[in-house]
């Protein structure tokens, strides 16, 4: 956040901070401010059932470095006699197990699922400040990905600690053995985390999930799978393959298992000669479109045939072999319309994929290319984006996957509008991949900050960041939002503040992103400062479908759209304070008066707020007057707006200026 965010209130009403959230009031001449973080905490989300069923029935404990289990180590640190701490550690590479550990940490301990949270990392840098602590809960923080950490860090974990065991909260840190240093800034109690045994993590999920195939895992085909080096993660999606198979089909597991290596050597040698290109490439977009009609596969399918230089035989349609025989050669069932590889085989599509990926290195740029020409405008697939993109982020996990980012920014910065959608479908969905995420979004922040950026790039990114991104992570999207608007040459200003509106549209961000823009415009820097004005006088524009408060007779949460009105508020002054906005400032709120869709008390009380201290302002004595065309709702409107104004500045010194609505402590809730 920039600055901090102040929120007017009444004088005669007490303040009180909940949880962490840091309360002052600062006298002025007719109000005064509260500051409110609360809603900064970082958001959680819950665990899945399923998961939570696996840690407390099938959770393999290694042997710590004790003696004792690596999760009874670190119960007993937490329960330690001489005081009870509230902040662990667990010290590992990815792959070892600190998630179940972690989450069993916290079952162990006796916080209920129900409040158990994986904190989302809606962060650019780590802030203690920003972990919540709420009473009874467990939280598991990991910082895996998080690069050096700040000593600022490390020392404001003495601070939550103490706020933490005040709360009865408990925090499992997630982190990797070169990313944290805390030296003598931190004293918190550490596990380092070994990884158990792959085959004792395999026989105790299927002990849960199918205790009558354990002895599946001693036979072959299966008994060579799990090697001394198969990650806990391996384990247990083996031991998932097994309780889901059919009877008896171990051939099946292992195929899966393995990404059907074995299968499609096997198919693809057996389709060797030049007549059976055709069903490589139906293959192939089988595996990319699954689930998707037959007719925009077999489309997609000569696309890529052609794309190789294939030539189609005379006769189209007519000519080749028939739908079934098509799909009896690369084992595919129809269901209705759609075509299906997963049905038969499960698994198959995406290792179809992985597997002409690694094998034919010299064939990836023209599968991406292919997958940018179906799904183009008119193109054969083109309803089919999120599918294609998710499969080309899968591709980005494997060697070379590189080569997929730097083709979609390409195909954005060169302003090739016919693959601009897909390319930030590809972008918006590695960016919240768990692999790819943490380095997309970096890029999506660099992009926005350096001055080669192009227009289409710069556009692109506000895009992205209206979507699913800001969605997930609003504090990042608005970040790297800041940076667009910011900029001197102006190339994404307008996606911007569209950006914005989209983004405060959702009623649980609406005073997050407020408080954002708010913060823009109050900051020192003069381009933040005119991006704040301009973005925020965009959020006031009430001509589309959406409104930034609730229309007249909707249900609203009074405590939220009390503060949402404050913050409106303050964004309108520091626009009328600024000499180039003011005309648009009076313009908007003139609007806002005038429409019958929002509430008059909300609008009354806000334009009162707003104006009070600027009435010898040029442009306010026309805002009270109106037009000739003010509508009725307007005119009435007015003349208690001017009644009202009249009767504070008479009022005594000590009666404050009426906002939008009470104050809030506004405290958000990662529960």
């Amino acid at each position: 956040m920039n600055g901090p965010d102040i929120i007017e209130a009444l004088p005669v009403q007490q303040a009180e901070a909940s949880g962490r959230a840091r309360v002052t009031q600062v006298g002025r001449d007719y109000h005064q401010h509260r500051y409110v973080r609360g809603w900064e905490y970082l958001r959680g989300v819950g665990v899945a059932d399923h998961e939570m069923d696996l840690v407390h029935n099938a959770f393999v404990d290694a042997p710590g470095s004790n003696g004792s289990g690596q999760v009874a180590h670190a119960v007993s640190m937490l329960n330690r006699p001489q005081g009870r701490c509230h902040t662990v550690v667990l010290l590992g590479e990815a792959g070892t197990g600190r998630r179940a550990a972690a989450l069993r940490v916290l079952h162990d301990l006796g916080v209920p699922r129900e409040r158990i949270r994986w904190l989302v990392l809606d962060w650019d840098r780590p802030r203690t400040e920003q972990i919540p602590h709420h009473k009874g809960h467990g939280f598991v923080l990991d910082l895996t990905g998080c690069g050096e950490l700040a000593e600022d860090f490390y020392t404001g974990l003495d601070d939550y600690q103490r706020e933490a065991e005040a709360a009865e909260a408990f925090l499992v840190i997630l982190a990797s053995p070169e990313g944290w240093n805390p030296g003598t800034l931190a004293a918190v109690p550490t596990v380092r985390m070994i990884r158990p045994p792959a085959t004792e993590i395999a026989k105790a999920h299927l002990r849960h999930l199918a205790a009558d195939r354990v002895d599946w895992l001693a036979s072959a085909p299966l008994d060579a799978l799990l090697t001394e080096a198969a990650e806990p993660s391996d384990a247990a999606r083996l031991a998932r393959l097994i309780a889901q198979a059919g009877e008896d089909d171990r051939d099946a597991v292992k195929q899966e298992f393995t990404d059907w290596q074995d299968h499609l050597h096997k198919w693809f040698q057996k389709h060797s000669n030049p007549e059976d290109l055709r069903e490589r490439a139906l293959l192939i977009a089988a595996a990319l479109l699954e689930g998707v009609p037959a007719e925009v596969v077999l489309d997609a399918a000569d696309w890529l045939f052609a794309e190789v230089g294939g030539v189609l035989p005379p006769g189209g349609a007519l000519a080749g072999r028939g739908l079934q025989e098509r799909l009896n050669a690369i084992k595919a069932s129809q269901d209705d319309e759609a075509l299906s590889l997963e049905a038969q085989q499960h698994g198959l599509p995406e290792a179809v994929l992985k597997f002409v990926w690694r094998q034919r290195p010299q064939l990836r740029r023209v599968l991406l290319q292919w997958a940018s020409h179906i799904s183009a405008p008119n193109g054969v697939a083109v309803r089919h984006l999120r599918r294609i993109a998710d499969s080309l982020v899968q591709l980005s996990l494997l060697p070379g996957g590189s080569v997929v980012l730097s083709v979609a920014s390409d195909w954005i910065a060169t302003g090739r509008s016919a693959h601009r959608e897909l390319a930030a479908e590809v972008l918006e969905t590695m960016a919240l991949h768990p692999v790819t995420g943490a380095g997309v979004r970096k890029q999506l922040y660099d992009w926005a900050y350096q001055k080669g950026t192009s227009k289409e790039l710069a556009i692109a990114v506000a895009d992205i960041c209206a979507g699913r991104l800001g969605q997930t992570y609003p504090r990042l999207a608005l970040t790297r939002l800041r940076l667009l608007a910011s900029r001197s040459d102006g190339l994404a200003r307008e996606a911007v503040a569209e950006a914005v509106r989209r983004l405060a549209s959702i009623p649980e961000q609406r005073v997050l992103v407020l408080s954002e823009i708010v913060g823009w415009a109050k900051a020192a820097d003069s381009d933040v400062r005119r991006a704040g004005t301009h973005t925020f006088l965009a959020l006031t524009d009430i001509t589309g479908d959406t409104l930034p408060l609730p229309a007249a007779g909707e249900a609203a949460d009074d405590a939220t759209d009390a503060l949402a009105g404050e913050l409106f508020v303050r964004g309108w002054r520091a626009a009328l304070q600024d000499p180039s906005a003011t005309e648009t400032a009076h313009a908007r709120l003139a609007s806002w008066l005038d429409s019958p869709r929002l509430p008059d008390d909300q609008v009354l009380s806000l334009a009162a707020a707003v104006l009070h201290g600027h009435l010898g302002q040029r442009g306010a004595a026309e805002l009270l007057v109106g037009s000739s065309g003010t509508c009725d709702v307007g005119r009435m409107r007015r003349r208690l707006l001017l009644d009202l104004l009249i009767s504070q500045q008479t009022a005594s010194p000590a009666q404050s200026v009426p906002t939008a609505g009470p104050g809030s402590d506004a405290t958000d809730s990662a529960a």
